[in-house]
């Protein structure tokens, strides 16, 4: 100790104060952190319990649920009516000639072309602000795998609200091939009143008459991973004029409701479309219906025949069943100048 007295040139004296000085301080921080301690445990059975929170259901009538929706041909055939691969909502235009509309059928390989698809609101109260929507195709023909094309936004307005019905555009280039292609719109909403009505497809193909024939071939695939047998029904119906939005039925007359009800689906009911008379569909070795392997398929060749001197334009619509799921269709359009 004297020795480190002397190398420092601090006293004994000062020496033992520090050391005494730091003891004291070091007590009184402990002290005073019990202290703390204890005036907390004092205090500790004295709280005020939480409150539990409560639980405000909110009552059904607040709900809006928007019902963004397209046509769609899965939701006709699931409600009982007729349908066509010919899809109004869907159309095809070259970037540089905006609002001219381009045959689906003569589309160019290795070419740009503008998706353009409709999209409307069934409910009168709920819109959407930047709702999805994908577009994408199939191969021409019957089923098949889906090919992402792009997606983009719309804001969708209320039914009838101004705005509606906004158009989701996107610029798709052809791929190098030749051939005809399936156009698909999805619309992507995960709190949808009805999402079945949110896939619309646009499938068609043209042909001239020879002599009073036209042939297609359509390709039938299956691509899932079991075996499947596809029934293939064809039927001649097309869309009529738009007519006016029938008022809402809540609060009417059910028998002027169901009146009206039978009469569209005297018209657009499944089932009621038959060829007309004159007219014959062959489908060749598909008439008996497609046995197809996981990932197979099968060219069906249909055949139809006018009656002579036909002139105009004739669609057929050729619907692939499986079991009682729609996998696919074409609509094909025969065009005839009366020789």
């Amino acid at each position: 100790m004297s020795g480190f007295v002397k190398r420092t040139g601090m006293c004994l004296h000062c020496l033992i104060r520090a050391v005494l000085v730091a003891y004291l301080l070091a007590s009184l921080a402990g002290l005073l952190l019990a202290l703390w301690r204890f005036i907390q445990g004092c205090f500790a059975g004295r709280r005020t319990p939480p409150r539990p929170v409560q639980s405000h259901p909110v009552p059904e009538w607040a709900f809006r649920e928007p019902d963004p929706l397209i046509y769609s041909q899965q939701w006709l055939q699931s409600h009982g009516l007729a349908y066509t691969w010919d899809n109004p909502d869907i159309r095809l235009e070259l970037p540089s000639a905006p609002g001219s509309a381009v045959d689906a059928h003569a589309l160019l390989p290795d070419t740009v072309y503008r998706i353009m698809a409709r999209v409307w609101n069934g409910s009168p109260t709920a819109p959407v602000a930047q709702l999805p929507v994908e577009l994408s195709y199939l191969d021409f023909g019957i089923g098949g795998t889906v090919v992402p094309i792009g997606t983009t936004t719309v804001d969708l307005p209320v039914k009838g609200g101004v705005g509606s019905p906004p158009i989701a555009s996107v610029d798709w280039k052809t791929p190098a091939t030749p051939g005809h292609y399936c156009l698909q719109a999805r619309l992507v909403w995960p709190h949808d009143a009805d999402p079945g009505n949110n896939l619309g497809q646009h499938n068609v193909d043209v042909k001239a008459l020879n002599s009073p024939k036209a042939a297609f071939t359509v390709p039938v695939r299956n691509a899932g991973r079991r075996a499947m047998r596809v029934a293939l029904n064809v039927d001649a119906y097309e869309l009529r004029p738009l007519r006016p939005c029938p008022p809402d039925e809540r609060g009417q007359d059910e028998e002027a409701i169901a009146r009206r009800r039978r009469r569209v689906a005297a018209i657009h009911g499944a089932g009621v479309n038959h060829i007309d008379e004159g007219w014959s569909v062959d489908l060749g070795d598909a008439a008996e219906g497609v046995n197809l392997g996981p990932g197979e398929v099968h060219d069906v060749t249909i055949a139809i025949t006018a009656p002579d001197g036909f002139s105009g334009r004739k669609a057929i619509n050729v619907n692939g069943m499986a079991g009682r799921g729609l996998i696919g269709g074409v609509t094909l359009i025969v065009t005839g100048d009366g020789t």
